[in-house]
């Protein structure tokens, strides 16, 4: 692998005492070349660092003078590593323990000559401390016991007239080389002087820099910059709008520090939102890690996909360095951004390091994110796994409401999971996989690491403030789902729905998500009362009982069912098949149906032909609408039943089933309403829309799967199943069924389904189903209306809003439907359904024969979806 081209070496100008960026002073002098350690990026030290290294020096020394000038070279090390440049000579190092959260410093030799007049501390005259007469040879490199106590730590040691360095630690010093040493001073310039001196070969690096953004500029029809808040950005926005760059964007991904969006805002730049709920996605997905950085695609990748589709092909200029990862070491002028395609960047600092970076802006006097100044090294989410931990420990105390937040979350989880108190005490949560240095700490202080580098499991530890937690969480959330409001709580509502904070769920008409309150009713179930019903008298059965037959009564009151029977079944086709073979049929019978249904609408029906029943078809108008004028001219006084969609799960349109209803009466017929797609999407008022039986799916109105209804005006049926709880009375010479919903439900059914679709029903309820109508009618409009504009995309769904619901299929010229789903899903984690839809016939009625792309939308989804979605389906085209 070829080496990349960074710079491994700083000058420094030893008559004027300052650093330089280049070989040559401004005094005309050329520079003491220092060799640098890797990854050699150097940076000044701020404020904050100055004063620690200040402070830790003193604290071990006496009364040192400490340069103003002083440079951080960033090093390995398990936390924190930094060698710390002063006067131009190694000044020590400065690192973090992150086992016993403090800072270390260990001073290096070469300081010696400007501290040594001025130590009134921390110095160890060897032999009045350590029997060394008795060791033979050269001092330096060996272990000496000390014979007197001394706290652990770095000491200046000293000798018959040679001074050196150690390390105290548990009794005995480990000493360096031993050597003359003769005092120095120097000069102690300011910054300010620093810049002076470098003046020129900033302007050649500006020079560079416009030159490189002016180049590339025009290479796609528009430009902007992507700002960030930190020093890198910050320089490439001044830069930039010196070319003439004006439009700079700012993903906020909702974890920022508020110096951060007050800063971003003080620079004139546009602030964009759409950021994902990084608290609900991380419940389920667990703290992102430096191996596992999810967080970044669902805070910042989508966001910016949707702002770049608003945007079009354009240039971004962006900060990164060649020394800010190895990843970047060798990074080009130029870039096409592999996550989105519509965007090339352009690193016009990309060969500068940090130093340059902070003596451009000083130059400038341009202002930056005062949290440099605050010790905080790296400026993006407060939280950032990529962060080190002597950074947070910063945090801890310039930000304590936002470290206690993510100490809470991180402690909780690692409760959950089992995991030991050093995953949050030493920040081991940064890493799923532990890297080698984590593991041989780990083994060092007896941590177990699995064999895939992970940690360890213990036992699941319970925190006595967790209880308190959930109950807080539940009455919160209850509070939020009583609040009276115009309009559907939709992100707030989102929080009981876990899976939507990964996907984009537009899967709505094949199967809902069910939330949270719904999950937790089929738990309880299972833990606290599991029984079977109406077959005992214990006080389980009883609670089971209770619920089940109160689940029947809510969901024909949500439907607005004054009477009939409410019998629960597996699913919309087990309860048209109920009808279908319950129903006393004689030859010579004729059902209608139309093209639009679903097959679970049609076979039951084409089954009864083996005894002597017709099925008649009715079409639809070339716009996607019913035709009630054909459906009135295929009626007959021979029809007995009319089998019709109240939506179409594949058009979205809905059918006029009062009218419809009324053309049946007239003609002596029954009317049966497949209502699957509407019940979870629209009031629906059974009695106002005049059929004679319903079927709709428990499992696409966020009830449990396996679980449907069949609503019946008159039980006018014969049972499909016979068998235990359906009888009052059996003899050897017959039985007698029993009335009521148990009448077609033999044998045990899907109690804790049943139960948890009633408490669908209650949670439906308190959203309101106006309020969700009315949501679900603006986001279908907003996908129907984005699709409209892309090249290449046919939609199939009626023009009014009113006569549709949230089903919208398309297809792609040039694309079969399932390669567009699957394109979909593997750029932007959208789940659309593609193919037939159980419609074929309706398929042939349109004449596609590899069916379409559906996207089916659900109360939760929102606007910012509908948006990403249609700016991948013009990525997709692109």
């Amino acid at each position: 692998m070829l080496e990349p081209p960074v710079k491994k070496v700083l000058y420094w100008c030893e008559e004027c005492n300052v650093p330089l960026i280049a070989k040559s002073c401004a005094c005309g002098r050329e520079g003491k070349r220092i060799e640098l350690l890797q990854p050699y990026e150097l940076r000044p030290a701020l404020s904050a660092d100055h004063a620690l290294i200040r402070r830790l020096v003193q604290e071990q020394f006496g009364d040192i003078p400490v340069a103003k000038v002083l440079l951080l070279n960033k090093t390995g090390g398990v936390d924190r590593a930094d060698l710390v440049l002063m006067h131009g000579e190694r000044f020590g190092w400065l690192t973090f323990d992150p086992v016993k959260r403090r800072f270390v410093f260990d001073l290096a030799p070469e300081a010696l000559p400007f501290i040594i007049r001025h130590a009134t501390k921390g110095v160890l005259d060897l032999g009045a401390v350590t029997d060394i007469r008795k060791e033979q040879g050269r001092i330096g490199g060996k272990r000496l016991a000390l014979t007197k106590p001394f706290p652990n730590g770095s000491v200046i040691v000293k000798y018959k007239g040679k001074y050196g360095t150690g390390v105290v630690k548990d009794g005995s010093i480990k000493v360096k080389e031993l050597a003359t040493v003769e005092p120095r001073t120097r000069p102690d310039p300011g910054w300010d002087v620093v810049i002076d001196k470098n003046r020129y070969h900033l302007k050649n690096l500006e020079r560079n820099a416009v030159r490189a953004i002016k180049h590339h500029m025009s290479d796609r029809p528009t430009v902007n910059v992507s700002f960030s808040g930190g020093k890198d950005s910050t320089a490439v926005l001044h830069l930039a709008r010196k070319a003439g760059v004006e439009k700079a964007f700012f993903i906020d991904t909702g974890l920022e520090f508020p110096e951060t969006i007050a800063f971003v805002k003080s620079q004139g730049v546009e602030i964009v939102g759409g950021a994902g709920d990084f608290w609900q996605a991380v419940e389920k997905a667990g703290p992102p890690g430096k191996d596992n950085r999810w967080c970044c695609k669902f805070q910042k990748l989508r966001p910016l996909k949707l702002y770049l589709a608003k945007v079009g092909p354009c240039v971004t200029i962006q900060g990164n360095r060649w020394y800010e990862s190895w990843n970047r070491a060798s990074l080009e002028e130029t870039s096409q951004n592999p996550d989105n395609p519509l965007q090339l960047n352009v690193s016009p600092i990309r060969n500068w390091r940090a130093l340059e970076v902070f003596l451009y802006l000083w130059w400038q006097k341009v202002e930056m994110n005062p949290l440099y100044e605050q010790g905080i090294e790296r400026i993006g989410c407060f939280l950032c796994p990529a962060m080190l931990e002597s950074e947070y420990e910063q945090i801890r105390v310039t930000h304590p409401e936002y470290a206690k937040r993510w100490d809470d979350f991180v402690e909780r989880w690692a409760a959950k999971k089992g995991m030991p108190e050093e995953y949050c005490q030493w920040g081991l949560w940064r890493w799923r996989a532990l890297p080698k240095k984590m593991r041989e700490l780990c083994r060092e202080k007896g941590i177990a690491v699995n064999e895939d580098f992970t940690l360890k499991q213990t036992e699941p530890r319970k925190r006595a403030d967790e209880m308190v937690d959930i109950g807080r969480e539940r009455t919160m959330k209850a509070a939020m789902q009583e609040k009276p409001t115009d309009d559907l709580d939709v992100i707030g509502m989102r929080k009981d729905f876990p899976l939507v904070s990964e996907v984009i769920y537009f899967d709505n008409a094949a199967t809902s998500l069910s939330p949270e309150p719904v999950i937790q009713s089929l738990v309880e179930f299972e833990r606290n009362y599991r029984a079977n019903v109406g077959r005992g008298v214990h006080r389980l059965t009883q609670i089971a009982s209770q619920r089940y037959w109160h689940a029947h009564e809510k969901v024909a009151e949500f439907i607005g069912a004054k009477g009939g029977v409410t019998v629960f079944t597996k699913s919309s086709t087990e309860s048209i098949n109920m009808v279908a073979q319950g129903f006393p049929w004689k030859a010579g019978d004729r059902v209608l149906t139309t093209v639009l249904e679903h097959h679970a609408n049609l076979l039951p029906w084409y089954r009864l032909r083996d005894r002597g029943v017709a099925v008649d078809f009715a079409d639809i108008r070339d716009d996607y609408t019913f035709d009630l004028a054909a459906f009135e001219s295929a009626i007959t006084d021979r029809t007995r039943l009319v089998a019709i969609t109240h939506a179409s799960n594949v058009l979205g349109v809905i059918t006029p089933v009062q009218e419809i209803a009324k053309i049946c009466h007239d003609h002596g017929a029954l009317l049966l309403v497949d209502m699957a797609q509407s019940v979870p999407h629209l009031p629906v008022d059974i009695m106002a829309l005049g059929c004679d039986f319903a079927a709709f799916s428990g499992h696409k109105m966020l009830g449990p799967t396996g679980t449907g209804v069949l609503w019946m005006k008159e039980p006018v049926i014969e049972p499909l199943l016979l068998g235990g709880g359906i009888v009052e009375s059996v003899t050897r010479s017959g039985y007698t069924l029993v009335e009521g919903y148990q009448r077609y439900e033999a044998g045990t059914g899907n109690i804790a389904g049943g139960i948890g679709l009633g408490v669908a029903v209650d949670y439906l309820t308190r959203l309101g189903m106006d309020r969700v109508r009315r949501h679900e009618q603006a986001l279908t409009t907003r996908v129907i209306d984005g699709l409209k504009k892309i090249p290449r995309v046919t939609v199939y769904a009626p023009g009014s809003p009113d006569n549709r619901v949230g089903v919208i299929s398309f297809t792609v010229e040039g694309l079969h439907p399932h390669e567009v789903a699957q394109r979909l899903d593997e750029t932007a984690d959208i789940m659309v359904r593609s193919g037939h839809h159980c419609c074929m016939p309706l398929m042939d009625r349109l004449g596609l024969p590899n069916g379409t792309v559906r996207a089916s939308l659900g109360l939760y989804n929102t606007v910012e979806e509908a948006d990403l979605f249609h700016a991948t389906m013009e990525e997709i085209l692109r």
